[in-house]
């Protein structure tokens, strides 16, 4: 359902502009869903679609900083491009919609309702889906299973297909949210406010830019994001979330597959068998997805058309990094453009 359009202009990086055509979407049904799409003004026929999933926690501005945005990059270069918010973030939070229960919610309910809106938008049978951590699990999952026959390819970035390994403190953080998850501390599914984590990074962003901070895990690489952009990104990316979804995130790793929370599905084993383009992007300076919990995702996938690259980066800034938009950003582009 379209709510609102209209003609912006918007930076891509630096003093690199363009004017998008932007509307602003909201899917039907019992959980309205909040969506933008962006495209160049005056083009006439897009390359492609391309749906942007974001992370943990997160929401639309994963992809759009005021000062580099990647959504507006994809946009620039041809692209039809859809940014989602996940039920209980950002604007489909503002629509109503509640806190995830599962992570099989994402999977199940909202990337579909997404893709059947941007397919319908954008007047394109199959589309691309690009996923940022958590959101490239959940692209692997929804394309091996009910989006098969309407996906072109997926790319993940920084996505933690076995969650933990390559890192002592995420494999120890593993163990005690298994031993806390059976004594039944969390069935009710409190709230994470990852809000305030954001506030604290933010207000705290020149401490954690510290290369000698003693600590096993950081959101980004020490001195990879300028000031101005990273404030932006804390100050907008953060939103509350459902713990029980962070725990389904561990689950998977230590299963080492994705499984909807009855077992009936196992999504891990079906994007493996998935024969179509994939690929997969880590960060060797990423403690939150450490290559070694990124890579086997490549690995274990049967397609015939893959690839896996590293760059130099955290977890944050393979997206927003200033390296970003010229190592990251143009290798996606590309790849999508070949296909």
């Amino acid at each position: 359902m379209l709510l609102r359009s209209e003609t912006v202009e918007q930076t891509i990086d630096g003093d690199q502009r363009a004017t998008f055509a932007k509307d602003v979407l909201m899917t039907e049904g019992e959980h309205p869903l909040g969506m933008v799409r962006k495209r160049l003004f005056g083009l006439e026929k897009t390359l492609g679609t391309v749906v942007l999933i974001h992370g943990f926690g997160q929401n639309r501005y994963t992809w759009h900083n005021k000062h580099r945005s990647f959504s507006a990059y994809l946009a620039a270069a041809g692209w039809d491009v859809f940014n989602v918010d996940l039920r209980g973030h950002g604007r489909s939070r503002r629509f109503g919609s509640e806190r995830p229960r599962l992570l099989d919610d994402y999977i199940r309910l909202d990337l579909p309702a997404f893709v059947d809106e941007a397919l319908r938008m954008s007047g394109h049978d199959k589309l691309f889906l690009v996923g940022h951590s958590m959101g490239g699990l959940i692209a692997y999952s929804v394309a091996g299973t009910s989006l098969r026959d309407r996906v072109r390819g997926v790319v993940s970035i920084g996505s933690p297909y076995r969650f933990g390994l390559g890192s002592r403190a995420l494999l120890a953080l593993s163990a005690f949210a298994s031993a806390v998850r059976f004594t039944g501390v969390l069935d009710r599914n409190p709230p994470m406010p990852l809000r305030i984590v954001g506030n604290h990074l933010r207000k705290r962003a020149a401490l954690w830019d510290l290369k000698a901070l003693p600590t096993p895990i950081r959101a980004w690489r020490p001195g990879s994001v300028e000031r101005n952009v990273l404030d932006d990104y804390l100050s907008r990316a953060f939103d509350p979330t459902s713990l029980s979804v962070g725990l389904d995130i561990v689950r998977a790793g230590q299963e080492a597959s994705l499984k909807s929370l009855d077992g009936l599905t196992d999504y891990g084993t079906a994007f493996e068998m998935l024969m179509k383009p994939l690929l997969v992007i880590a960060g060797t300076d990423d403690t939150l997805a450490p290559p070694a919990s990124v890579r086997p995702a490549y690995e274990l996938s049967r397609s015939r058309d893959k690839m896996y690259r590293e760059f130099p980066a955290g977890h944050v800034d393979l997206i927003i990094g200033r390296e970003a938009p010229v190592t990251v950003w143009p290798l996606v582009q590309q790849w999508l453009a070949r296909r």
